[in-house]
Parts: structure tokens; sequence; C-alpha cells
């Protein structure tokens, strides 16, 4: 029998850019520098572009890197192994497990094209894309790649890709295919001094997808909502359920599945709910802070797998969690003469909000804080003259849409007598 093993090489190095070699890189101007890894050869069985020699690189922009706070950058890890074996005319659910846990840069992904060389692509055979790489299961007819994606079909329909997540599906049609698919993950960080999202440097992966005949087998899979959002400040909560079905009426025993995460976002928790079930479903949280919320979310993948004795299967989804930006406000509350009261919300910008965008409320009650406002008004600035003295609550709700996340701030006043 013959078996065939795959090697995983990894190379870390620290370059500092303010010291001799490279210091002579920075003081030329030059902003995007390209580390690379080139050999020969790509796998002779390739059949979605015409093999060569294997190249890939990553980039930092030395130069917006200096624009913002943190002056270092640490590459994504990339927690998936990039080989995978898939099973022909059954669903494949693949991501690369991208973490950035050590800057907490945000991250976007897109498909390119392999290298074979410096700025030289390979080629690829047939319509094969960069898009759509590989043959997907495109109904009714066999050999179709460009049909419309339906990730969530039964199986899975087109080639989807997933620009938020990372995530590929597709069913693989081609039952003797090996392709070639490259993603490009790009990290972006703010620029201190604009306040501006600004590219740092990106992460290529090239991945070698096989594709064989298997025997009787369902591969595990996710529910179709993997997308989340939040206020900064607030906790988040929710269920992931893995699936395996029986391939009836073949299979008598039903596989038991395994579901873990990646560790994605720090301080975030990922708990089985039953570690005796079969199918298994995991809680996620995280309890959010100030200071959280960004334009791109954060993420982190799960995997699931399948204990079938011949042909254990896996499948690995990516779940995002957008942190919205929290409205927030100083208020400036002044008691004036004659039983006059002046109240004036001055909103508190962290994410270059439109100021004009925010709405107000304002609700004055006496005391009790109970029956009907003496006041309520939506004006950013208001006043209003009391006809006696006494201690009176003020609430004050400030929201910004469409993120609609609102700060309540109650305070308590004390009138002079009249």
């Amino acid at each position: 029998m013959l078996f065939r093993s795959i090697e995983e090489h990894i190379f870390e190095a620290i370059v500092d850019f303010n010291t001799a070699p490279f210091k002579a890189i920075k003081d030329a101007g030059c902003c995007e520098v390209k580390i690379k890894v080139e050999q020969c050869c790509r796998n002779g069985a390739i059949t979605t572009v015409t093999p060569d020699n294997f190249y890939t690189d990553a980039m930092i922009n030395i130069c917006n890197i200096a624009l913002t706070k943190n002056k270092c950058n640490t590459s994504p890890q990339l927690s998936i192994p990039p080989v995978g074996y898939l099973c022909c005319n059954q669903p494949f659910t693949f991501n690369n497990g991208v973490r950035e846990t050590v800057d907490g840069d945000s991250l976007s992904y897109e498909l390119v094209t392999p290298l074979k060389g410096n700025n030289t692509n390979l080629t690829y055979t047939g319509n094969f894309t960069s898009a759509i790489p590989m043959t997907p299961f495109c109904p009714p007819n066999k050999g179709i790649l460009n049909c419309r994606p339906l990730p969530n079909a039964k199986p899975p329909r087109g080639f989807y890709f997933d620009k938020e997540t990372g995530d590929i599906v597709f069913t693989p049609t081609q039952c003797d295919e090996v392709g070639i698919i490259v993603i490009q993950v790009t990290e972006w960080r703010k620029d201190s001094a604009r306040n501006k999202w600004i590219p740092i440097g990106y992460t290529r992966r090239d991945m070698q997808l096989i594709v064989k005949t298997c025997p009787d087998n369902n591969p595990p899979y996710f529910g179709i909502i993997n997308k989340y959002s939040v206020c900064e400040g607030n906790k988040i909560c929710f269920f992931i359920d893995a699936k395996d079905d029986p391939f009836l009426p073949k299979q008598t025993v039903p596989d038991t599945v395994t579901l873990t995460w990646n560790f994605g976002i720090p301080g975030a928790t990922f708990t089985i709910v039953d570690p005796k079930a079969r199918e298994k479903q995991a809680q996620f949280c995280w309890q959010t802070k100030i200071g959280d919320a960004r334009p791109n979310a954060y993420s982190f993948t799960a995997t699931a797998k399948d204990d079938n004795c011949s042909n254990p299967s896996s499948a690995n989804k990516g779940y995002t969690v957008t942190v919205k930006p929290k409205a927030r406000t100083k208020r400036q509350l002044e008691i004036l003469d004659c039983g006059r009261f002046r109240f004036t919300s001055w909103p508190v910008d962290t994410v270059n909000y439109n100021q004009k965008n925010y709405q107000y409320k304002w609700t004055i009650r006496d005391s009790l804080n109970t029956g009907t406002p003496l006041y309520f008004g939506l004006k950013k600035q208001d006043s209003i003259k009391f006809k006696r003295g006494g201690k009176y609550i003020i609430e004050h709700e400030i929201t910004n849409p469409p993120y609609n996340c609102p700060s309540i701030y109650t305070d308590t006043i004390i009138i002079p007598p009249q």
C-alpha cells in the first residue's frame, strides 16, 4: 500500500528595519518589502494549472506601519493545514483558520492566481480562474464552472468564496482533479494621525486540494448562520452546531463528531454543551470592551471531524463577530438663575462617525422617577424653567444609526428653591 505524507516547514525571523542591513531599505524609501519562498517543483499531478515552480511571498508596508501607533507587525497565523482531500460529489467546506491575536489587525480575504516566480503567474488550464479554480457541482450540465454559488444548498452549488471569513464551499464533481487555490490575507490597521484604516501587508497561502472517490460517508456540516454583531462593551453568546448525517441506507453506525476552534478571538470562550452527544453543539461567548469596535470583523474558525472508520471527514467554517461602535457623550448640565436649567450633549467620536447622524433623547422626572415626565425632548441642546426647587432625575440617551448602539446616562440635579 502506498502512503502519501505532507511536510510542513515553518520559518520564523525577526527583521528590524531600524538596524543594518535592513535600515538601507527604509532609508531608500522602499515601502512594500516582500519576503519570498521559491523552490522546484509543484506536484506534477496538478490538473487545474500547468505545474511549474512553487513560489509564494508575503508583503509588509513599512511606510504604512510607521504611520500607526504599533510600529511592529506579526504575520497572521494559519491553523488549518493547506492540503485537503476532497470526496468526489460530496460537500467540501474549508477555512484556513487565520488568527491575528498579536497585533489585533483587521483582516480581509481574496482569491488570487498562483505564482511560479516573482510577479509571474501560473497558467490555468481550460476555463479555470482564480475565482473558480476547481470544478464545482453546477446542474444540470456537468463541467459547467460559473453557475451562481449556493453554498447552503444540499449539496452546495457553484464555487463559493466568502471574502469576510475566507470560507471555501463547493461540491467537487471531477473525481481525479488536483487543484491549486491561493488565498491572500490582507492586514489593516488604523492610521494614528488621520484615523483611517490602511493596509500594512499581506500573506499568501497556496492550498492543494485533491479530489478522490470515497467510501460511503457524509462529511460533517455546520449551521447556516456564521456572522454576528454586538455593540462594544456588551456581551455576545451564540451556539454553533456540528451535524453529521448517516449515509443511508449503507451506513448502519452513525458517526460521532468532535468540535473544536482555533482560539481566534482572545478572551472569548468556546464550550461544548454536551461532550457525550453524538453531534456536538458549542456555545461561544465574548465580553467585549469599549474600544473593541472596528470596521472589519473579528473572526475564528470552528472544525468538525467525524470518526468514520474507513474515511474520516472534516469541515472547517469561519465565524465573524463585528463589534459596532457605541454612541457615547459628555453631558453639560447648567443650573442657571431663576429656576432655569440648560442641558447639552457633546458626542465622543472614536470611529469617524458623522456628528450629524447622532440621535438624542432627554427625559426629566421628579425625585420619585415615576409617572409622566416633566420634560421629553429630542434636541442636542435645550433648556427648561422649573416652577419649584427640588431634586430631579435627568435621563439622556444617545444613539448612532445605523449601528444603533445607544448609551443611556442618568444624572441627578438639585434646583434651588424659587
